[in-house]
C-alpha cells in the first residue's frame, strides 16, 4: 500500500494532485459549500510538505468549538471511506492547537487525503462529562458529513487522558489507533501530584475524588483495550518529564494492556516534556503500520 494512501479506504482522484514534497500544488478548487456551524474557513491553503490543497475550517458543534484541515479532494456526502486524525490538546490550549503545535503534523494528515480535526472538548475539562459530551458530538456531526471508516487519535500532554478514555471506552467507532506524547493517561495520579492544581484537574471536577475516579481512563480494565494499538512517546529517566511522569502514565498504560492489545509500541526522547519533532513524521509512519 502507497502511504500517501494509508488512511484511505478509497483515493479515486488523490493520484492527480502530485502528491509528494515535489509534486506540483493543484489549482486553487471552487469554493467549498459551508460546513454546519461554519464560523471561519481559510481556503485553499497549500500544506508545507506535500503543497497539497486545503481548506482550515473552524465550526461551532453544539457549542464546543472545533478546528479541521479538510484536502480539497474530499467533498460532502461523498461515498468515499475516509480517514480522520483526532488531535487532543494540551491543558490551557483548544481547539486552535491545530494552528499552533499540531499545525504540522495536521498538513501531514492532508497529505494522506486525510482530514485532521482538533476539538475544544470545553477547554481544560480532561475527561468530565463537558469532555466527553463534545467528543461524541463531534464524532456524530463528522460522520454526518463524510464517509469516516479510520479513526486515529493523537495526543500530548494533558490530552492523552481524554484520548484514553475516548479509546477504552469506545466513545467512537473505527478507531484504528493511539499514538501519544508525553501523555497523561491517570488522572487521579496528577491530582494528587499537582498539589497547586496547575494543570485544573481538581477544577474539571469540583475537587471531587469521586467525581475523577468516576472517569479516570486509569480505572478502565485491559478487557476493553483488546486488539487496540498504542504507541507510547516517553523522555528517558536521564531526561526526566516532571509534568507527565512516564511510569504513572504512558508507561503504565503499556503495561496494563500489552497481553491483550494488537500492538504496543514504546519510544524514549531526550526533552523531557516537550515534543520531539522527529515525533510527526513517526506518526504517519505508525499510521500507516496500523493500516495494513
Amino acid at each position: 500500500m502507497k502511504r500517501r494512501e494509508f488512511l484511505t479506504l478509497s483515493t479515486a482522484g488523490a493520484a492527480t494532485l502530485g502528491l509528494g514534497a515535489l509534486g506540483a500544488p493543484a489549482a486553487f478548487a471552487a469554493t467549498a459549500p459551508k460546513l454546519p456551524g461554519e464560523v471561519s474557513r481559510l481556503s485553499n491553503v497549500l500544506t508545507q510538505k506535500g503543497r497539497k490543497l486545503y481548506d482550515n475550517v473552524e465550526v461551532d458543534i453544539g457549542g464546543d468549538r472545533a478546528r479541521l484541515f479538510i484536502p480539497q479532494t474530499i467533498s460532502m456526502n461523498s461515498t468515499a471511506a475516509i480517514g480522520a486524525v483526532w488531535f487532543y490538546h494540551a491543558a490551557s490550549s483548544s481547539h486552535n492547537a491545530l494552528n499552533g503545535g499540531f499545525k504540522y503534523p495536521g498538513e501531514l494528515v492532508v497529505d494522506q487525503n486525510s482530514i485532521a480535526i482538533c476539538i475544544n472538548a470545553g477547554g481544560t475539562q480532561y475527561t468530565n462529562s463537558i469532555a466527553t459530551t463534545a467528543q461524541k458530538n463531534a464524532w456524530t456531526y463528522l460522520n454526518s458529513l463524510y464517509t469516516v471508516r479510520r479513526n486515529f487519535l493523537r495526543a500530548t500532554s494533558f490530552g492523552g487522558s481524554l484520548a484514553c478514555y475516548t479509546y477504552g471506552k469506545k466513545l467512537i467507532p473505527y478507531i484504528r489507533g493511539l499514538y501519544m506524547v508525553n501523555g497523561l493517561y491517570d488522572n487521579e495520579w496528577l491530582y494528587a501530584y499537582d498539589t497547586k492544581n496547575q494543570a485544573h484537574v481538581g477544577d474539571a471536577y469540583n475537587n471531587d475524588p469521586t467525581l475523577i475516579k468516576g472517569t479516570n481512563p486509569a480505572r478502565i480494565s485491559a478487557t476493553p483495550w483488546t486488539n487496540s494499538r498504542v504507541k507510547v512517546l516517553v523522555s528517558d529517566d536521564a531526561h526526566p518529564d516532571n509534568v507527565v511522569v512516564p511510569s504513572k502514565n504512558g508507561l503504565a498504560l503499556v503495561n496494563k494492556i500489552k497481553l491483550v492489545a494488537a500492538d504496543t509500541q514504546v519510544m524514549y526522547h531526550t526533552l523531557g516534556h516537550e515534543t520531539p519533532g522527529f515525533a510527526h513524521t513517526d506518526m504517519i509512519k505508525t499510521f500507516a503500520q496500523w493500516s495494513v
